[in-house]
Parts: structure tokens; sequence; C-alpha cells
């Protein structure tokens, strides 16, 4: 591609000389100056044939091999299955893996040539440091990671790891970095929600001696776009990269010589890119405890209700409940065996011990006469937990639809699961991928509180579902109308366009369970009040 520029200079050579000349002479086709010389203008001209969507693309797979944790290790992550879910070609799948990591031929097999290992990481604005150790005894760690996670189920006791499992975890943790926007840093100014202590960082660099307690020396890998590190006595071995292109280089080289990538490393990063990559604090010392199964990802941890990327296994278990409640003929009262929901969940029994505890606490289950059972449900339950709902999901929407369009991607990729599930026919695929399609945004909407609320209501939303026994396959393509509706909507940037289309369709989801159950009394009237909005005309007028 010739600049405008070069091309006007070579046809005002032309004037002296010939085109066979002025081609040699400057690195340019005979043919390409023979057009310079018939065109008007020198500009550039639009291109016809296909577009090209492949930094597009990088970008859509960066977001989601980024948010993977340790993860990306397993078969949702191949590049079929990542084509499959965003709907891309395999073809250009893989060109955004090759771009985000190293070549296999490059990791020398099965840890042959891969000695070393990641001792310490470190983000949050104005520089990222990573530590390697090299030359180091193989302490087994790494093949704990793959015996939990169940990716690559290496014998405990060797350290060497599947070449391929290390070159998806690079992978992971470039289109972490990319995807946090830490390339934009040396633009940035200073910030207020900083959430790594600067000086925390730089006592890794100043450290002195630079070996560890073994006697093997440390190397650091560093992005300082600002220069903040030159005022620094660096006692330690480090390369310090101010452009972040030269920095992620050296990173991969790095990490291609490790034995492995600890998951829980990947886990935090994760955890961070949406906050930039602002708190990233990760030493190897400290992983000592029993990691979390990346089969539950933040899983196993059921003290928080704060929105993840993930579903928690809370989640996990209302789902597996709602099919249990079917496969069982569970009613309102009975108690829930946790023995089989452990044998179909295949996690331990005292994760799904302490997720009844937490749904009892919570109310989801009624635990009044002992054990975990199914609650009683009356009618006007429901209406009052689609009504809150509705009033939550306002908010969400109208926060979403002021945010910058890259917090949609999982949204999108959420939307295309209702598109795959309301093909299918079945109305259990078609609810729990709109359920996600929902919790998805709620959790783009920034709002963590509100967030945090949502994702409470479809706990209890999904156990309602389920202790009703209630079929949404008729409602499929209805459902699905409504989600494309509300996601160009939010595009768009119309947030009352979008909430209009979401009170209707919850609104469709009441008379839908009133339908079904028509034994029951629905108290319309009751419903009309509760979601009735000020400037919308009289109670019971439908909307969407």
């Amino acid at each position: 591609m010739y600049s405008p520029e070069t091309r006007r200079l070579a046809v005002a050579r032309v004037a002296s000389s010939s085109i066979a000349e002025v081609a040699a002479e400057m690195g340019v086709s005979p043919s390409s100056l023979r057009r310079w010389v018939a065109r008007s203008d020198f500009e550039d001209r639009p291109r016809s044939g296909r577009p090209r969507i492949q930094s597009t693309a990088n970008q859509v797979v960066e977001a989601l091999v980024g948010t993977a944790g340790a993860r990306i290790s397993g078969k949702d992550y191949s590049t079929r299955a990542l084509a499959e879910a965003t709907g891309l070609s395999q073809s250009i799948v893989s060109r955004a893996m090759r771009e985000m990591t190293v070549p296999l031929a490059a990791l020398g097999g099965e840890g042959a040539g891969r000695t070393g290992e990641l001792t310490v990481v470190a983000g949050g604005f104005p520089f990222i440091v990573f530590g390697f150790r090299q030359g180091a005894p193989a302490d087994g760690g790494a093949a704990g990671d793959a015996a939990d996670e169940g990716a690559d189920t290496t014998d405990a006791a060797s350290a060497a790891v599947s070449a391929r499992r290390v070159q998806r975890r690079i992978a992971g943790i470039v289109a972490a970095l990319r995807s946090a926007g830490v390339a934009h840093w040396a633009k940035r100014f200073d910030s207020e929600h900083r959430q790594t202590d600067p000086a925390a960082m730089s006592a890794l660099l100043v450290a002195p001696g630079g070996t560890g307690d073994r006697g093997i020396r440390e190397h650091f890998v560093v992005f300082d776009p600002l220069g903040e590190t030159a005022e620094l006595s660096i006692g330690a071995d480090a390369s310090i990269h101010r452009g972040f292109d030269e920095f992620v280089e050296a990173l991969r080289t790095a990490l291609a010589t490790c034995r492995d990538i600890p998951g829980s490393l990947l886990d935090l990063v994760a955890a961070r890119v949406r906050h930039g990559f602002e708190g990233v604090m990760w030493q190897a010392s400290n992983q000592g405890e029993p990691r979390k199964s990346s089969t539950t990802s933040d899983s196993m941890d059921i003290s928080s209700w704060l929105p993840k990327a993930t579903r928690s296994i809370t989640e996990h278990l209302a789902i597996a409940l709602r099919e249990e409640i079917i496969d069982s003929g569970y009613q309102p009262g009975d108690r829930i065996n946790p023995r089989l929901l452990s044998r179909r969940m295949k996690v331990p029994r005292s994760s799904v011990d302490a997720a009844l505890r937490r749904m009892v606490d919570d109310e989801l289950l009624d635990g009044s006469r002992g054990g975990a059972r199914i609650p009683l449900i009356t009618t006007v339950d429901v209406l009052d937990l689609y009504a809150a709902r509705v009033a939550v999901g306002e908010v969400l929407l109208r926060s979403l639809a002021m945010r910058p369009k890259r917090y949609f991607v999982p949204v999108q990729l959420a939307l295309r699961q209702v598109e795959a599930s309301a093909a299918t026919k079945s109305g259990i695929d078609v609810e729990n991928a709109d359920l996600f399609f929902q919790q998805e945004l709620a959790r783009a909407s920034g709002l963590r509180q509100s967030a945090r609320a949502f994702e409470s209501l479809t706990l209890r939303l999904r156990l309602f579902i389920s202790v009703l026994q209630l079929d949404y396959s008729p409602a499929g393509e209805r459902i699905l109308l409504d989600d494309r509706a509300i996601f160009a909507a939010l595009v768009g940037g119309d947030a009352e366009s979008a909430i209009n289309i979401w009170r209707g369709k919850v609104d469709n989801a009441v008379r839908h369970m009133a339908g079904l159950l028509s034994r029951r009394r629905f108290d319309q009237d009751l419903w009309a009040q509760l979601t009735r909005r000020f400037d919308s005309g009289p109670p019971g007028r439908r909307i969407g």
C-alpha cells in the first residue's frame, strides 16, 4: 500500500523520466505507475471484495479468552468451540489465537527445555511486573493444577505438562492484557481507582540480590509506559519495556520457558480484566491452599453474591436442581437428596451441602423442618418476584445503554446461545439460555449492587420455574424475538425502547405462566398495580 504522497511524487517524476526508470527507482511496478498516471486523484480508494474482519474478530476472541481463567485449558476454548460460540470461521479464530501465543515448536514438547516457573505477577497503573525463576527444580505444583482442572490429568509427581496447555495459557494472559486496555496506559492520566500500591510493585524490583531462596536468580519482565522505573535502583535482573507490543513479545518468550502457568494466576487475571488490570497481586508462595476447581471456576467460594464472569456453584446448583425436580418428581415440601445432586453435578458432596445451606439462608429453599426442602410457593410470591425483576431490570438497562460497545461482547454471545436453544425447541434450554442472557445484561451494566440484586432474583426465579414445573418451549420464538429487540435497542443507545420491550417480555412471561397454571388464580389487577408506570396509562395496559 503506497501513500498518496508517494503516488504524487512518482507521477511528477514521470514528466522528466520514463515509466520504467521511475518504477525501478521507487520500487513500484510499471503497471501500478501507469494507473497512477491515468488517475486524476491520488487518495486511497475503497477496495472491493469482502471486508476485512480479522481485527474485529481478534477483539472478540480476546474478550472470550481473556476472561476464561483456568478454563482456557479445556475443550470449551478450543478453536472449534470458540468458532461455534462466536459465529466466526475456525480459520479466523485460529489466526486470532496465533497472534496471542507462541508456536508449539517453541515450547519443546512435554516439558522438554521448560524449566522455569512464574514467581510473582503484579499489575496496576502505572506498570506491570512478571517475575520468573529459571532452572528451578520441579515441585509438582503445576501438576496439581492439572489434576484440579481436569484439562490435562498429568501425574501429580511430574512437573511436565502438555505443551498445548501452556500455549493456551499464554494466550489467556496476553488476551487479558489486551482486553483490559493496558496498551493505552501511555495516554492515561493517574487514576483514583488504583487498586495496587505502586510502592509494593517497586519493592519487587529494588529488592537486594535478585536471587530466590534456592539460589536461583529471578528475572522480571516489566511494562512501564511512563518510565516510572527509571528513578528506581533496580537490584534485580529486569527487562523494562515502554512499548506494549515489545512487552508482550518479551512476555510470551519468557512464559514459553515455564513448565506451566498456574490456574490460580489465570483466574485472578481473568477477574481483573474488567477492572483494567488493576489490583493484580499474585505470588507463587501464596498459592499453597487448595485451588478452586475450574469446573466451577470462582465457584467454590459461595460466600459472595457479587456477579461473576461465570456461573457460581449456587447458580449451577439451581440449574441442576431444576433437572433433578423433573427427573425425580420432587413436589413442594419434599426434602432434597444432596448425594444425588453431588453425583449429577460431579462436585464434592461438601460443596453441594454448603451451597444448599446458602440457598436455605437466602430463603431459596425451605430449611424450617431440617435439611433443605422444596419450598411452597404462592401465586403472590411469583408476582412479587417478577415485579421486582421488572424494576431492577429497568435500572440495569438504562445504565447499559450508556456503556461503551466493548461491554456488549458477552451479551452478544449469550444472545447466540438463545438463538441456538430456540432452534432446539427445548423449553429447558430456552429458559436457561434466556436467563443467562439476562444475567449477562446485568453484569455488563457496570452497576454492581443492582446486578447483585438481579442475580439473586434470577436464582429465585429458576427455583420457582422448577417447582411449578413450567414449560417454556411454546414461547421460545417470542423469547428470542424479545431478546434480539432488547439487544438491538441497547446497541443503538435507545434505553426507553429496551425498557418497553423488557416490560412486555416479563408481562408475557407472567401471562404465559397464568395460562399454564389455570387451576391457580393469578391476581391480574395486583400484577397491573405492581408494574404500572405513571406515564403508561391506566393499570393493566399491555406494554411492548
